[in-house]
């Protein structure tokens, strides 16, 4: 049973890269417009779902609230959709294609049936056929098995360029929200992805963010922990012990002598788990104004050696 399972994994694997392939003809073939595949996506379903809302998008795309934003003002800003007040329930829009955003929506689409038109163009039909039918059967499949699995929780430790902007995203909304932090710290966000970063883990369930946590390297003893985030919907499920074990493990692995963190005294809830991994309080700043608040900077070291 284990070769088995060892074989179709490969195959898997196999396919999955072909089929990025393939995605990656279409996509650079296709979609020859500034917008991304995912913009355009948004703009298709905008298009396609009757009295759509923001809520509607990150649904049915998997996408993250603050990235769903975003791109709305921009499509806004460029006279692509415009929104209407619910006469129901005034806290929500309704989004709507503008006569200027449909017909760049229907550029696009022509141009994509014509591209799939063109790849099936050698292929008879009773083979085109049979690739239809294998298409459904593999998305019946794959739906059954993500569906039994997506309340799961899963940890990666690579990320991507979107990847980046997403925990930006993140850490801005949450800081601002919670702790009333103003834009300054998202200039600050930026400059921290600057640095030599070791690693990052984000974790995510159903293909959503749940947290994040990071490590930049400061010498070749040393690195400091950075991007520590758990989602509010993820708390109280041990998500951050989680992080912070992955964490720990890998300096512990890698010889590092030493990881250390900078937090602000108003983040009292985060010190039983950083107390928890061994982490000690040693050094604190003066208050100092700060983004947008009057806050106390600690410094809290773990010595691994």
């Amino acid at each position: 049973m284990k070769t088995n399972e060892s074989a179709t994994g490969l195959k898997f694997r196999k396919f999955n890269r072909f089929y990025t392939n393939v995605l990656g003809f279409l996509n650079e073939h296709i979609y020859d417009s500034p917008f991304s595949l995912t913009e355009t996506r948004i703009l298709f379903e905008i298009y396609n779902t009757p009295n759509c809302t923001a809520k509607d998008l990150q649904d049915k795309l998997g996408l993250d609230r603050g990235y769903v934003s975003r791109m709305l003002k921009q499509f806004e800003k460029e006279g692509l959709i415009y929104k209407e007040k619910s006469k129901a329930d005034a806290r929500h829009h309704y989004i709507y294609v503008t006569e200027t955003g449909e017909a760049i929506y229907k550029k696009l689409e022509k141009k994509a049936n014509e591209q799939v038109e063109l790849m099936l163009k050698e292929i008879d039909d009773k083979e085109q056929h049979r690739l239809a039918t294998a298409m459904e059967e593999i998305e019946a499949i794959l739906s059954q098995s993500l569906s039994s699995r997506s309340s799961g929780i899963s940890v990666r430790d690579y990320y991507l360029s979107d990847d980046i902007h997403l925990l930006i995203e993140k850490q801005r909304q949450f800081y601002a929200e919670t702790h009333g932090w103003d834009d300054t710290f998202l200039a600050y966000l930026h400059e921290t992805f600057d640095a030599e970063i070791e690693k990052i883990w984000i974790a995510e369930s159903g293909g959503k963010f749940a947290g994040c946590v990071g490590l930049v390297k400061q010498d070749k003893k040393t690195v400091q922990l950075r991007w520590f985030l758990v989602d509010a919907a993820f708390r109280g499920r041990g998500l951050g012990t989680q992080l912070l074990e992955h964490l720990v493990t890998y300096s512990r692995e890698r010889k590092f002598e030493r990881i250390f963190l900078w937090t602000v005294s108003s983040m009292a809830e985060a010190r039983p788990l950083y107390e928890k991994f061994g982490f000690r309080l040693s050094e604190v700043k003066e208050e100092t104004p700060l983004w947008g608040q009057h806050l106390t900077e600690e410094r809290w070291d773990l010595e691994l050696s």
